[in-house]
């Protein structure tokens, strides 16, 4: 039986558990160990759910399509932590600089609150979505500055998604096409497209899942995307309302206001209570997943490393802007491979203190086109090059920053960052070279001053924005 595309008409009700092996150290515990989440770096088992034919609404449809959920882990300050701080902090190198900076300026702190109110009112919206995996800089635990924001991708296997015919791809479950670097077609297959004539009393579950395609058969993300959406919607029709038709969630006690908004293919819910003056915002953005045996999709695809398999591998509805064919804008689908970078980065935690501050570093100077995933694609090169986990742990951060700084400017002066796993695609190409000069321009005094181990509190003029430095250099530094 299919988990994709139970929609409009027979919908199923999932229920009971089948135990799986503990995942990976950067899955994070289960949710309902909240407290402990925060503070541990290790994870549980999730669930896999069993099928039952019970009817239930059209809203409920999420049921039939989702089975489980892990956690994230995060890196985080308890209130305990954050009063520790130390008002005097002994500053004698690089090093002691870049550890308090890091602490007070890049360290999330107070965490506990959001995380509560995210996983609460997520696990009610949940109920119609059973696989969800964190994604983005919490669960990667990268975040910094703010813990208001929350990506989750949306799991969704097709209803036939797994079989490859070497010899007649057209006899394939769904065809692959790899077209732009990064980006892949989905083109229904014979068996695909038989689902009306195959399938009989399936047919009213996998309807919705075949009315994606187009004329030529390829599934479109417009269609896709606007029916994951519907989903959202009708799920939280369900919620209780205020007068004017918001929907409404308590979290301990307290009453947040949910509102929504449309950006590309995710559905963003708008979490608030004004009286405390609290703003979550959390992306759900639904992906198809294909097992690991469909990769690579051609040749000009690294080949995932052993350590980093993990099952499946996804694509997200979203366009490659750098086509100028509307069919490729049309039926485009983005390349992610989130579970097997993170992967990478496992046992890795100086490695992750350096992306933050190189994050840091990327925001305080306003280089706003280079994305946070581009800062670690810089990452994922560096630990394929160097293969050995013991040197992003055994590095200082200091030593790493140095490092990573110099690995970002010279990207910007070759104005290229290739995508991890197909370096044909140059993750800044779209992105004006004068802009880019811009950026190299910003970098070049900081690799000099880091190439003078005296003039190490010049760095923070780089790392703060100019109201952090002025307060922190008038405290700490005189300089």
């Amino acid at each position: 039986m299919s988990v994709a595309g139970a929609l409009v008409g027979a919908m199923y009700l999932l229920s009971g558990s089948k135990k799986k092996e503990p995942e990976p150290e950067d899955r994070g515990p289960q949710a309902r160990n909240v407290e402990n989440r925060l503070r541990s770096d290790h994870s549980t088992s999730s669930n896999n759910s069993k099928v039952t034919s019970v009817p239930l609404y059209p809203f409920d449809l999420m049921e039939r399509l989702m089975t489980s959920r892990g956690g994230p882990s995060f890196s985080t300050l308890s209130i305990e932590e954050v009063h520790n701080i130390p008002e005097n902090p002994v500053i004698t190198n690089l090093n002691s600089l870049l550890s308090d900076i890091y602490v007070r300026y890049i360290k999330l702190s107070d965490f506990g609150t959001h995380y509560r109110v995210f996983d609460t009112i997520f696990q009610a919206v949940h109920k119609k979505m059973k696989e969800v995996q964190c994604c983005g800089s919490h669960f990667d635990n990268l975040r910094i500055d703010k813990p208001d924001e929350f990506d989750m991708d949306i799991v969704i296997g097709l209803p036939i998604n797994i079989k490859v015919d070497p010899f007649n791809s057209d006899n394939s479950d769904i065809i692959l096409e790899a077209k732009s670097p990064g980006y892949v077609q989905l083109k229904m297959g014979v068996q695909f497209q038989r689902l009306p004539m195959r399938d009989k009393e399936e047919w009213l579950i996998n309807k919705t899942a075949y009315e994606w395609k187009d004329e030529s058969n390829y599934l479109l993300r417009s269609k896709f995307c606007d029916w994951f959406k519907s989903v959202v919607n009708k799920a939280l029709n369900k919620f209780e309302c205020t007068s004017n038709g918001r929907p409404v969630y308590y979290v301990e006690g307290v009453r947040y206001v949910i509102d929504k908004s449309e950006s590309g293919p995710a559905m963003t819910l708008l979490i608030s209570n004004s009286s405390r003056n609290f703003k979550l915002d959390v992306d759900l953005v639904p992906c198809f997943k294909f097992p690991e045996s469909r990769w690579p999709i051609s040749k000009s695809y690294r080949a995932i490393p052993p350590r980093c398999k993990k099952d499946y591998w996804m694509v997200v509805g979203k366009p490659n802007k750098g086509s100028q064919c509307s069919y490729d804008q049309s039926r485009s689908w983005r390349i992610a491979l989130h579970n097997q970078e993170r992967e990478l980065m496992h046992h890795s935690y100086n490695l992750r203190q350096a992306i933050r501050l190189i994050k840091k570093l990327r925001d305080s100077l306003q280089m706003k086109k280079i994305a946070s995933y581009y800062i670690k694609t810089l990452f994922y090169w560096e630990v394929m090059e160097i293969n050995n986990p013991d040197y992003w742990q055994k590095n200082s951060p200091a030593t790493l920053f140095k490092q990573m700084v110099g690995k970002l400017h010279q990207a910007l002066v070759e104005r290229n960052i290739p995508y991890f796993w197909n370096k044909q695609n140059n993750l800044i190409g779209t992105v004006p070279s004068q802009i880019l000069a811009n950026y190299e321009a910003k970098l070049r005094p900081l690799l000099e001053i880091l190439e003078q181990p005296s003039q190490y509190k010049l760095v923070a003029k780089y790392l703060l924005t100019p109201a952090e430095f002025y307060d922190y250099n008038s405290k700490f530094l005189h300089i």
